[in-house]
Parts: C-alpha cells; structure tokens; sequence
C-alpha cells in the first residue's frame, strides 16, 4: 500500500462532500516561498500536497519502526510543512494537515504506542496516521476517515432531525461575527472546536492566537 493510495481516497472523500479539492505541488517543494536556497534533505516518494476544501493538507508514506525512527521520519515532514506554510493563505494554515500512510507495517507488530505518540505531538501541525489492513482496506479506510476532518457522522445516522437545515448551517459562524469577531477569525473558531474536542487548552491556544493574528 502507498501514499499514492491514500491520497486519491482522500480527494474522493472531500468530493463526496462536495468540497473543493486540488493538487497543490508547491506544498512539497524544496525552499520557502521567494527564496531561492533548498533543503538538502529529500521526501519521501510518494509526498503530495492538496487543498481538500479548507483544509492544506501533505500527504506522505512512513515506515513504522522504533519510536527514534518515527520521530526521525516525523522531523523531515515537520520541516516540510513549515515550508508549506510559506505557500498557504494565512487563513489556512491553522487547519494544516500531515496526512501519513504506513508502508508494509508488519501484521505481528503492535504499533499502536508508536502511533499514538506521533499522533498526539502536534507541535507543528495535527498528523493523523492509516495503517491500511489489506485484507479489510474499505473498512479500514472508513475507520480512518472517522479520525479526520472529512468525517461525516450523519450520513450514517438513521434518525432524521426536524429543525431547517438551511437556517442553521453556519449559524455558529454567523452568531461570532455578529459578536465582533472577522468572518475569516469566526471560521477559524468554528474549525478549531470542531477539531480539538478533547484538550481544552489548546482549544483555547489556537482560539486567542486566531484572534491576535488579525489584529
């Protein structure tokens, strides 16, 4: 299994919502936008970069080992992601997401520690990793899907909700902006809070820091 797998499921996924996507090469080059000098350190074949609707997003394989080796293989993307930055519209870059697809993980193996402290470092940006199960690779792909920011619980809820859609789709949004925040700020709020559900900290980090860089 490859990145190269990954990443086409994931720009289906953002199509069934009906997002925007796109290819975004810059994303995976050498040097920071209007400089000319190149990170000497290569990335790994099979790194993409894309827009799936709001989100930027790098797409990459990575080889599970020791815990040493994965954070080995995790500082070549971090610095990869701080060059992407460089070519993201500030708005954006608070949704930045590594998007890694573990190449020929060995099936003895328990990789879950591993993952899970790769995962919960997001010092740089929010990493979620799939560890594809070739034997079950729609099932564990939904499985994986349910972990990202192109989760859709409800089109698997069997109940149906009474209140008009229409009047409450971004009413989040529109209750902010009414309240003084910028329309761009009130976007970023409502995606944080959607994203850091479980660490009320670093909810309210990302909420100030939103703020101030509009100031």
């Amino acid at each position: 299994m490859t990145a190269e797998e990954l990443n086409y499921r994931l720009i289906e996924s953002a199509k069934v919502l009906d997002w925007t996507t796109a290819i975004v090469p810059e994303f995976t080059l050498a040097k920071f936008r209007g400089r000319s000098d190149e990170t000497t350190v290569p990335l790994p074949a099979g790194t993409y970069g894309l827009r799936l609707g709001d989100y930027p997003t790098i797409v990459a394989p990575v080889v599970l080992g020791s815990v040493e080796e994965m954070q080995a293989s995790l500082r070549r993307l971090h610095s990869q992601m701080v060059i992407a930055r460089s070519y993201m519209r500030a708005e954006e870059v608070i949704n930045a997401h590594l998007m890694l697809c573990a190449t020929n993980p060995s099936p003895d193996a328990d990789w879950r520690s591993v993952v899970d402290l790769a995962e919960r470092d997001e010092t740089v940006c929010r990493k979620i990793i799939w560890i594809p199960d070739t034997g079950a690779m729609e099932a564990s792909y939904k499985d994986f899907l349910t972990r990202t920011f192109l989760a859709a619980p409800w089109r698997e809820a069997d109940e149906s909700l009474n209140a008009p859609l229409d009047n409450n789709q971004g009413l989040a949004q529109r209750t902010l902006v009414a309240h003084g925040l910028t329309n761009e700020v009130a976007q970023q709020w409502v995606s944080a809070v959607r994203r850091v559900k479980d660490d009320p900290d670093a909810l309210v980090v990302e909420l100030v820091s939103a703020r101030e860089a509009a100031q």
